[in-house]
């Protein structure tokens, strides 16, 4: 018995989860969020959101709600045993690149009660203490069953997204297998209050004969998030007293409180697909990582906001071919993320004579040397920020003008009074025009019902690589879909009756948005 309906049932209220959510509520579509959990999550190891992530919390209107929830740091300093190896400075290195040009901590619970709160003031609530057991599907939707308290009810929905982490239901409900393995270590995380060498408001990465750790500043005066590896032999349930001589090792900590403290095993493991028929996997689900870099949190926010405005499409009457690009345009990312933090962390943790002196030796000789050029520290935070990601393979990636190609994130043009990121917060595919706009262009955006925003080619735009005149067509999450460096009918209609949603509309009188 079918006892509600939905467009999009989503398994899991994390981040991604409820991003997912927050992004499709906003395009008008229905969704039902079940977590098992008894409520939002206290205690998390991911704690940092990167550049793309805030501008996508940009485009939903939580840029500085997140920026008040949360703290910059401004360096990362290298310590071996109790000596400080070297420092690299963050701040501003990404000056010109995004709005947000630094890196920043803002913990997965802060996360999780930002979107939910935004999510509540929508009318949407999560079920909690329910879990998605099982679905079918067909040619019109998905069947779920979910179960709360021993009772089980129907769900009818037309997708089905699983945002349910590393053992996801959903996940195993499509018979997808998550291949990869897991490291023989184990973790801890503790949030703790410290003094001593350690140095407030920056990231300290201390390397040592057989052990790292890791401190992350956390709002509040000495306050810090601390990641290292059990001893080898530690009990299951271990305990903070069993690491915390480790954390006060070589006089550069003294732990004054501890908040709370877990243990973990990390995986290295990509789902072999991300989509089978009407359900598809997002975040922990679809891709479980080492913590290097603090990618994964951001990557699963990254397949939200990839996945929502294109379900939102489909549900209007848009062709399903565009889900097709979900898969293609998210697995690679994730495959090339696990394969490089997975080198990484090996090296930093692996045990044997290779591992300690790459970790004694290498490390901290050649990171001081080469964070000294501007050009190595501009490429790191270009990866670390996602700001780098593209999808020039993708079936939506078309043409190339000045450097820009399709599927490159739209370069970030600041002009007086904001950016051209500015109408990005509609939501919407629209097109992006630098220098004056061909009437014709006009007329055409005004029969797709396609806002068309003209800025001007200044020195900004020409940093960016944009060209004068060009006409690039936008994504609603941010990413150029189009790219014509003149004017070609043939190639704007058969792309738009494509991917484009709606139908064309007559429109006697066209009016560009144009921003000074």
């Amino acid at each position: 018995m079918t006892t509600g309906t939905t467009d999009v049932l989503i398994a899991g209220a994390g981040p991604t989860g409820l991003f997912l959510a927050l992004w499709l509520t906003r395009l008008g579509v229905r969704v039902l969020i079940a977590d098992p959990r008894r409520g939002p999550v206290r205690e998390t190891r991911a704690i940092a959101v990167q550049a793309r992530t805030l501008e996508f919390y940009d485009q939903l209107g939580l840029g500085e709600q997140a920026l008040a929830r949360g703290r910059h740091f401004d360096r990362l300093n290298l310590f071996v045993g109790g000596d400080l190896r070297g420092s690299v400075r963050l701040r501003g290195v990404g000056d010109g690149l995004t709005p947000h040009p630094y890196l920043y901590i803002l913990t997965q619970d802060e996360n999780e009660a930002m979107l939910a709160s935004h999510l509540g003031a929508l009318g949407v609530q999560v079920d909690w203490e329910t879990e998605v057991t099982g679905f079918t599907q067909d040619g019109d939707g998905v069947t779920a069953t979910l179960e709360r308290d021993g009772r089980e009810r129907t769900v009818r929905a037309s997708f089905v997204a699983g945002c349910d982490g590393a053992r996801s239901t959903v996940r195993h409900a499509m018979n997808v297998p998550l291949s990869g393995g897991t490291y023989e270590q184990r973790f801890y995380v503790a949030d703790i209050t410290l003094s001593g060498r350690i140095r407030e408001g920056d990231v300290n990465l201390v390397l040592a004969d057989d052990d790292f750790l890791a401190f992350f500043p956390m709002p509040g005066s000495d306050r810090h998030r601390v990641v290292g590896q059990l001893p080898p032999g530690a009990p299951e349930d271990a305990t903070f007293d069993l690491v915390r001589s480790r954390i006060e090792a070589n006089g550069l900590a003294r732990v004054s409180q501890l908040h709370w403290f877990s243990t973990y095993r990390v995986h290295h493991r990509v789902a072999d697909q991300f989509r089978a028929g009407r359900a598809f996997l997002l975040g922990d689900a679809a891709h479980v990582h080492t913590p290097v870099g603090g990618q994964g949190m951001n990557t699963g926010l990254g397949d939200a906001a990839n996945l929502a405005w294109k379900l939102a499409q489909v549900l209007r009457g848009g062709s399903t071919e565009l889900l097709d690009t979900y898969e293609p345009e998210r697995r690679p990312f994730a495959v090339s993320l696990v394969g490089t933090t997975d080198r990484v962390f090996t090296g930093i943790v692996g045990r044997g004579r290779a591992a300690r002196l790459f970790r004694l030796g290498v490390v901290p000789t050649l990171v001081p040397l080469l964070t000294r050029f501007r050009a190595v520290r501009r490429l790191l935070f270009l990866t670390v920020s996602q700001t780098r990601l593209r999808y020039p393979r993708s079936p939506l990636s078309q043409g190339r003008a000045g450097r820009v190609r399709g599927g490159d994130r739209l370069p970030w043009v600041p002009h007086p009074g904001g950016s051209n990121f500015d109408p990005l917060r509609t939501l919407t595919w629209q097109v992006h025009v630098y220098g004056g706009a061909d009437p014709e262009l006009l007329a055409w955006c005004a029969r797709r019902d396609l806002p068309l925003h003209v800025f001007p080619y200044d020195a900004a735009a020409r940093r960016a690589g944009l060209e004068a005149g060009a006409a690039y067509l936008v994504r609603p999450d941010g990413y150029v879909g189009l790219v014509a460096p003149r004017l070609d009918f043939s190639l704007f209609d058969a792309y738009a009756a494509r991917w484009l949603p709606g139908r064309v509309q007559p429109s006697p009188v066209p009016r560009p948005v144009l921003t000074s």
